[in-house]
């Protein structure tokens, strides 16, 4: 269906003098409120009637017909709006009738495949969805309000987004490269009847594949390690592991439970290394040696990988590499034997513990060729986005509301292609609708 429609302005200009800048604000304000709203309600209009005229002559058929031989007739209009980020569009659409059943229908409706009571666009959630997924609920109505034209109170954009399914994440079925999983805490709404604090703890596990691209996992809240692993390791077909290595930080129950996914850990060096202090601070050690011991460990577990393909390096530098390894396994030995030989016993067994992960990138390296991180900072940086919007930014999240936007948070920044996928096969955008301004001239 083809129309031309003509945009009728009224311009009325000061001759003396007027600024570029009123003119471009009146403008816009003239487009987003009534001029980009009216267009679409048009549009629909002229829509409806065709439709409507060629199913009451017969020439269209209705695609889920109510009787064996339906004949529809005209019944009545009624007015609907609808919230969009082109500003509130408001319609007349007909109901029509069939003769033979008593059936009514509203043939617009269905062609727009739209529901009973639908009041939003989905273009409009999208919108909504980023926009508080980087700042609180309060300053995205402020935001939108301000900057768009949009007006969507802060308890409708939370009950858009709570109801949305936005956040759900691809599955992933094939082995990963590599897994990479955190933890943060976050201040949840307490509940003292249910003996619930305000502690709430979000959990993340971020994968990448084969091919190098990060895959979202999952975000869990009131879920424990245990939990999360059964969870991903439901998602696969016998003995199969989750990934070939896991990337984490030291905390014991998350490399308990994960590490069983995998065929092999890696203890992240800034960590291990950052976390010393505290554990020597625990055997009273003082700031000056903490700090020297802290360098020793992180020059002992700093071996560099070539930078050349493996196909390409000797098996000479290959043996070197080895024996850099072997010999940073001796130096560690003895780093754990002086704590022992200074009574620093916590120190120690969290070296005895840290050790036997620490090198696993080498023998990752040496075994495939394929070059793992020895430091969980990618998944930190996500770790970082996530404390600033739930901790930041807002507290007396529920267990739910946080994990949701957590997810969506994580199927933004870290697999863009997925969000914007999942929002074209809901918008369904297939290039059925082209606008053309042909002319803009004064008559």
């Amino acid at each position: 269906m083809q129309n031309i429609i003509t945009l009728d302005v009224l311009s009325a200009v000061s001759e003396k003098e007027f600024s570029l800048d009123e003119l471009v604000i009146a403008t816009k304000t003239l487009f987003e409120q009534d001029g980009m709203a009216g267009v679409i309600g048009l549009i629909l209009k002229l829509l409806d009637e065709k439709i409507c005229m060629e199913m009451v002559s017969g020439k269209r058929s209705s695609p889920s017909p109510c009787c064996a031989s339906p004949h529809y007739l005209y019944l009545d209009q009624r007015e609907r709006q609808f919230r969009t980020s082109a500003g509130t569009v408001h319609i007349r659409w007909r109901r029509l009738e069939c003769a033979c059943c008593g059936a009514t229908m509203i043939p617009l409706r269905d062609f727009l495949g739209l529901t009973p009571y639908q009041s939003k666009t989905a273009e409009l959630e999208k919108v909504v969805a980023e926009v508080v997924s980087e700042q609180s609920y309060r300053r995205s109505s402020s935001h939108l309000d301000l900057i768009g034209q949009i007006p969507v109170p802060k308890s409708t954009a939370h009950r858009w987004i709570a109801t949305s399914d936005c956040d759900t994440l691809d599955e992933q079925s094939s082995p990963l490269e590599l897994l990479f999983a955190d933890g943060t805490g976050y201040k949840r709404r307490p509940d003292e009847a249910a003996n619930v604090t305000n502690r709430g703890e979000l959990r993340i596990a971020l994968g990448v594949d084969k091919r190098g691209r990060i895959v979202p996992l999952g975000a869990y809240s009131g879920a424990s390690w245990e939990q999360i692993a059964a969870t991903l390791q439901g998602k696969r077909t016998g003995d199969e592991p989750v990934a070939e290595m896991l990337v984490s930080d030291g905390e014991r129950g998350l490399c308990d439970a994960l590490g069983k996914l995998c065929r092999s850990q890696q203890r992240c060096h800034w960590h291990t290394v950052h976390d010393l202090d505290y554990v020597l601070w625990e055997d009273d050690v003082g700031k000056p040696e903490r700090a020297g011991l802290q360098h020793d460990l992180a020059a002992i577990i700093g071996i560099e990988l070539p930078e050349e393909d493996m196909e390409r390096i000797h098996e000479e530098d290959k043996e070197t590499l080895l024996k850099a390894r072997q010999h940073a396994d001796g130096q560690l030995r003895r780093l754990i034997q002086t704590f022992l030989n200074k009574g620093y016993h916590k120190a120690a067994d969290y070296l005895i513990r840290a050790s036997k992960h620490l090198f696993s990138y080498v023998d990752f390296w040496l075994a495939t060729g394929i070059v793992s991180p020895r430091v969980s900072s990618f998944i930190e940086r996500m770790m970082r986005e996530l404390a600033r919007r739930l901790k930041r930014m807002a507290f007396g999240w529920s267990e739910e509301g946080a994990a949701k936007m957590a997810r969506i948070i994580i199927k933004r920044f870290t697999s863009a292609n997925q969000w914007e996928a999942y929002w074209k096969k809901r918008l369904r955008i297939q290039g059925n609708v082209i606008l053309t301004i042909r002319s803009i001239k004064a008559t």
